[in-house]
């Protein structure tokens, strides 16, 4: 538990005594990442890195530097079970006699339920404890959270000014984005706007949090890289809006972004005072805007800022100068989202078209540069037969990416996808708990969802076990030459092993889902 409380000699007018931020235990078994998936969230097998929720640092932020006493508990960070939270809630907090406390809790698609359940226990210990819940999957299942009566206020937005709004005592009635309970009926306010100006937005306060205990991807890491590493956000929102992606729904097709100099300023915060050694910008689309990109990262080489950072974007939001630039500052890493080889399945989609040659040019660049890249596919998206998801799992093959991801298109609510799936029969209008977009949940017109789990199981082995090589020498950075002779004849053996699977691979599909091709 950690408590931060700013400019003290400034008092607050309050509603509640003590106002506790939370993101609950993972359900038994898993690792709750609520940040992926643009904070829609994933659950991972138990020994999967810890990665905070970055709008839950920037909710806890914003009031404290407003002058709001906020308590954290970050049970991800602090491994703390079901058990040990809600005995140390009842503990600190059971016997305070007349304490209006507050407890606004951070949910996702997948953990909801549980999430819930974590909320039902903690207030039959603590009655008098009133309870929010938010999180970008909130507003598509308002319904089904207004069936709990142990839940008193619903946000179906960014948390950061509703909260504070109710904190300090305005009408309820009068705060946008506000759901809330009045004599046994619910209550819904106007809805409010997404926050536009990220730079009038504190820096997040990660001394609120356990920061050292959140971990790289194995993809980000290297030897000699020290595990100082933390998260930061430039800009929210993506204009594309691809029909299987969850971003556009969370964050909003609206672009909004940070100056510059705002961002550097954070970086510098980052780098001299918390020790930073790796950065990983967690923006939808870095580089949509180029010249803002230029200009923090000569912004960075102007302040003689050492560290590392890695970002996502788009192949067609970079030119060749970006790149220089982007590696010259410290970038060492790009995740590109390639999705399907095939043009016709990303314009099945609504995604941008980008063709292969593009994708191979940019990554070439970048293996000039020095730059890693991280590609992902997406197999099963409408559209997809047999031969076009091959044809993707080829070129990720021939493509050469330092890493690569195969994933199952994945119906996340409130997405067009969804939609889709639903008209077409694939899920109900009630389904909203999937696990991760590593478990296939759907077929498509053309393959049944036994069929995909059977052409994704392949992705998987080719991936994971000759393109990754579950990260066995795997490292750019070692200089020693027994080392780099091992890592080309492995590079080298891989792709000929993979190339020769591929074969075999495709011929076994082709016969097996004849039916399909």
């Amino acid at each position: 538990m950690i408590t931060v409380t700013e400019h003290p000699t400034a008092p607050v007018l309050t509603r509640f005594d003590k106002v506790i931020a939370m993101n609950p235990p993972s359900p038994t078994g898993y690792v709750s990442n609520k940040d992926s998936m643009g904070g829609f969230g994933q659950l991972f097998p138990v020994g999967a890195t810890l990665f905070p929720p970055l709008d839950l640092v920037y909710f806890a932020s914003y009031l404290v530097d407003r002058n709001i006493s906020v308590v954290v508990q970050d049970c991800l960070g602090l491994e703390l079970t079901k058990e040990e939270l809600i005995q140390n809630l009842a503990s600190d907090y059971g016997n305070e006699g007349d304490t209006a406390i507050l407890l606004i809790v951070r949910t996702s698609a997948p953990t909801l339920d549980w999430d819930l359940s974590v909320c039902r226990e903690i207030k039959a210990k603590i009655p008098k404890i009133e309870i929010g819940i938010y999180g970008p999957v909130v507003l598509h299942v308002i319904a089904r959270i207004q069936k709990e009566e142990y839940i008193d206020y619903i946000i179906p937005t960014d948390p950061d000014e509703v909260v504070y709004e109710l904190v300090t005592n305005h009408a309820k009635v009068e705060i946008f984005g506000l759901i809330y309970r009045s004599q046994n009926e619910w209550c819904r306010n106007v809805d409010r706007p997404l926050i536009k100006d990220l730079d009038s937005l504190p820096f997040p306060k990660w001394e609120l949090f356990p920061f050292q205990k959140y971990q790289l991807p194995k993809s980000s890491t290297k030897s000699g890289l020290s595990d100082v590493f933390l998260p930061m956000l430039t800009s929210r929102g993506c204009p594309i809006g691809c029909n299987y992606c969850p971003y556009p729904v969370g964050q909003g097709l609206a672009w909004r972004h940070r100056s510059a100099e705002n961002v550097v300023d954070e970086i510098e915060h980052l780098v001299k005072d918390l020790n930073v050694k790796y950065i990983l910008f967690r923006d939808p689309i870095f580089s949509l805007n180029q010249n803002r990109v230029i200009k923090i990262c000569q912004e960075i080489i102007d302040r003689g800022l050492q560290f590392e950072w890695r970002c996502e974007t788009r192949v067609d939001c970079l030119t060749q100068d970006t790149l220089k630039m982007m590696a010259k500052s410290g970038c060492s890493g790009i995740n590109f989202g390639i999705e399907s080889a095939d043009i016709q399945i990303q314009i099945n989609v609504g995604r941008k078209p980008i063709s292969q040659e593009q994708f191979v040019q940019m990554i070439s660049t970048c293996r000039e540069l020095g730059i890693k890249t991280f590609s992902f596919f997406i197999v099963g998206l409408p559209g997809d037969t047999v031969q076009s998801i091959l044809r993707t799992i080829k070129f990720a093959i021939d493509l050469q990416p330092n890493w690569v991801q195969f994933t199952a298109a994945s119906p996340f609510i409130g997405t067009k996808l969804r939609d889709w799936a639903i008209a077409q029969g694939f899920v109900t209008e009630d389904e909203y708990a999937y696990i991760s977009s590593h478990e296939v949940a759907i077929g498509n017109e053309n393959l049944s969802k036994e069929q995909i789990q059977s052409l994704l199981w392949f992705a998987k082995l080719i991936g994971n076990y000759l393109i990754n090589r579950k990260g066995i020498l795997k490292d750019d950075s070692r200089l020693d030459w027994f080392y780099k002779t091992m890592k080309v004849t492995a590079d080298r053996a891989s792709k000929q092993i993979a190339q020769i699977l591929f074969v075999v691979g495709q011929t076994y599909f082709e016969k097996r889902f004849k039916s399909t091709t």
